[in-house]
C-alpha cells in the first residue's frame, strides 16, 4: 500500500516559498473563484490545506489539480480540463464543502488521494482498493471520524460496507 502522506512529509526541498504562497497561486485560479466566493468552501479547503504536508501542496501547484462543481465543468465543457487532475465536485459534496463541514475536508483530502494515486500510475489497481487508500489517507490526515459520517451517508453498498471496514481498521491502526 502506498503511503502518500510519508512520501510527501519525507520529500526535502528548498523551502524557498511558504505553503501560504502555494496555498494562494491554488486558490486564485480562476476556475476556483467558486471556492472564495463561498465562505464554507474555503474554509473547508484552509482545513485541507493546513493538514496537508507543503511538498504535497506544491506537488497540487505543479500539477495544476483542479476543483470544479459539476454544472460549471458541464457548463464549460472538459475539453478546459486536465482531466486526470480535475476532480468534479458533485451537487451533494458540492454542499458538504459549502456548508464547511468535516465531510467536506475529508471529501476533499480523500479526491486529492485519488488524484495522486492515479498519477503515481496505479491504473491497474482495482478501483475499490483505490478508494480504501485514499481513506487510509484521509485517516492518515486524522479525518477518520469526519469520513465515517460521510461514508454512512452514501447509499448502501459494497463498496461503502468494505470502505467502512477498512476505514476501522485503519482507525484503530489494524493492519
Amino acid at each position: 500500500m502506498l503511503d502518500l502522506l510519508q512520501k510527501y512529509r519525507n520529500r526535502t526541498q528548498a523551502k524557498t516559498a511558504s505553503k501560504a504562497e502555494f496555498v494562494d497561486h491554488f486558490l486564485t485560479r480562476p476556475e476556483h473563484a467558486w471556492i472564495l466566493a463561498h465562505a464554507g468552501a474555503k474554509l473547508c479547503f484552509d482545513k485541507l490545506f493546513v493538514l496537508l504536508p507543503r511538498e504535497l501542496v506544491i506537488e497540487m501547484t505543479r500539477q495544476p489539480f483542479c476543483f470544479v462543481p459539476s454544472a460549471e465543468f458541464k457548463a464549460n465543457g472538459p475539453v478546459r480540463y486536465q482531466l486526470r487532475n480535475t476532480v468534479v465536485v458533485f451537487p451533494e459534496f458540492e454542499k458538504l464543502i459549502k456548508q464547511g463541514s468535516g465531510e467536506g475536508v475529508a471529501f476533499l483530502a480523500h479526491e486529492v488521494a485519488l488524484v495522486l494515486y492515479e498519477l503515481e500510475n496505479a491504473e491497474d489497481k482495482d478501483p475499490i482498493m483505490a478508494e480504501v487508500e485514499a481513506d487510509k489517507f484521509v485517516c492518515d490526515l486524522g479525518l477518520a471520524d469526519d469520513l465515517e459520517q460521510l461514508l454512512l451517508t452514501m447509499d448502501e453498498s459494497a463498496g461503502k460496507r468494505l470502505r467502512l471496514t477498512y476505514l476501522t481498521f485503519n482507525a484503530f491502526g489494524i493492519n
